[in-house]
């Protein structure tokens, strides 16, 4: 009864979407944080869901009267296209036999290229934005809570919560919304959105904790520091970072400070926490094999088969049980445990890094430009700046996560980064809009001047 419920409510979705193709946009972005791997596949009958909600999105934004050519003016639409292509290069020219999973994969990111256009084509107005925005930190939040009940469940570090694989891409998620939701509780004027804002980054900082995840440490630490540093509420975070650090981390766990320690040192446990030292391991493997293979690497998802001759080189460097853990299972053992040194380097080259970097470095720099040089905000773009500078310190937290895990093909760095680049098209779009305000505020510091 369930599943034809479920289909009968398909065909509304489509006629939402074209009507309303900002809503199925909204459907599809929410159920991705909990399924991230669901863009056109997947056997499960929920999956479905997916494909109409972007088909209804999509029917909706061509029939509608925006122009569909803009997204070909928008930069970093351009080096997702060159990411796709330098990957679908990589396998192309890869000297080891294809991985039998690559060209799905490699698909399924130029499929994401179609959802990259409609949040580039939809998502016009500040009301959408902002809703939008709400939207997705309320399923992140819903997230964290389904993490509170694994956890207490039995899944103590929940591993492939949601789809997510190991308790790493779990944290990072998390990471990514954190500030978010942090910023609403400082800057949001209506008192529910400050509970919101509140109950979100409780749920949220709790789901990073119960993972155990040491990459979901740092990558917490720094997108706290950016937030403290970027935000206009300088000195309310800067409290309540303290108050924090007086009442929760005493209620940590002995096994969580003894794990986040194994970040400087290893014990001589062997299988316990080699897994921190092989990092370091397969991060020197990489460099190598990204040195012998510097223009499209060696194939996206060969790096396991690519490093076995590599050991050799490493002898004398690491203890050789060290070598031997992160060696294992050469035909498909481990992983780089970096997208930068086990992922973009050595498996596509200078050809990925160039347009992946490019990526990055091309969000933050308008969203700095945009806070630093750009016409002070008004009360109408408040918001906006707001909501940009949570995601800004999301997305550079996030981004030191991904040195620790292989996230390559997890696309929320590029769906947020194209987030975030239509935030500061509205906003800019505003102040076009609006006449420039002459005020005599000068910069309180070399990190805004708001």
């Amino acid at each position: 009864m369930r599943v034809l419920l479920f289909y009968l409510c398909l065909p509304f979705i489509v006629a939402i979407g074209v009507r309303r193709p900002f809503w199925c946009l909204a459907i599809y972005l929410s159920a991705h944080i909990i399924r991230p791997t669901a863009l056109f596949w997947g056997q499960d009958t929920g999956m479905i869901l997916f494909k109409v909600s972007i088909a209804g999105a999509l029917l909706g934004f061509l029939r509608s009267e925006e122009n569909k050519t803009e997204a070909l003016s928008v930069r970093e639409w351009w080096l997702a296209l060159w990411v796709c292509l330098a990957m679908t290069a990589s396998v192309l020219f890869a000297d080891l036999p294809s991985h039998p999973m690559v060209w799905s994969y490699v698909g399924d990111s130029y499929r994401a290229l179609i959802l990259y256009w409609l949040i580039l084509g939809i998502l016009r107005e500040k009301q959408q934005a902002l809703l939008l925005i709400d939207i997705l930190l309320l399923m992140a939040m819903l997230f964290s809570l389904w993490g509170w009940e694994q956890h207490f469940g039995g899944n103590s570090r929940l591993e492939s919560l949601g789809g997510q694989g190991d308790s790493n891409m779990v944290a990072s998620l998390g990471v990514l919304f954190l500030p978010l939701a942090a910023h609403k509780l400082f800057t949001a004027k209506e008192r529910w959105q400050k509970i919101f804002g509140l109950d979100a980054t409780i749920l949220i900082a709790g789901m990073i904790i119960f993972t155990n995840s040491r990459s979901g440490f740092l990558g917490l630490a720094a997108a706290s520091l950016y937030l403290l540093l970027i935000s206009r509420k300088k000195i309310w975070i800067g409290i309540c970072y303290f108050l924090v650090f007086l009442t929760v981390v005493p209620l940590l766990s002995d096994d969580y400070i003894a794990r986040l320690n194994t970040i400087e040192q290893n014990t001589e446990a062997p299988e316990a926490e080699y897994s921190a030292g092989s990092r370091q391991v397969l991060w020197h493997a990489g460099w190598l094999i990204f040195k012998d293979h510097p223009i499209f690497g060696v194939g996206v998802l060969n790096f396991s088969r690519a490093k076995a001759p590599y050991r050799a080189q490493l002898e004398g460097q690491f203890d050789s049980g060290l070598l031997d853990y992160s060696f294992a299972g050469l035909q498909g053992g481990k992983v780089g445990h970096s997208t930068w040194f086990g992922q973009v380097l050595p498996e596509g080259g200078l050809f990925l890094a160039i347009p992946y970097s490019w990526l990055i470095v091309s969000f933050f720099w308008r969203s700095r430009r945009l806070q630093w040089v750009g016409q002070p905000p008004t009360e109408e773009t408040r918001p906006l700046h707001d909501v940009l500078i949570g995601l800004e310190a999301g997305l550079f937290g996030y981004c030191l996560s991904m040195s620790f895990g292989d996230y390559l093909l997890v696309p929320f760095l590029t769906f947020h980064i194209m987030l975030g680049v239509q935030l500061i098209r509205i906003i800019e779009r505003m102040e076009k809009a609006t006449p420039p305000i002459i005020s005599s505020h000068q910069p309180t510091d070399f990190f805004t001047k708001r």
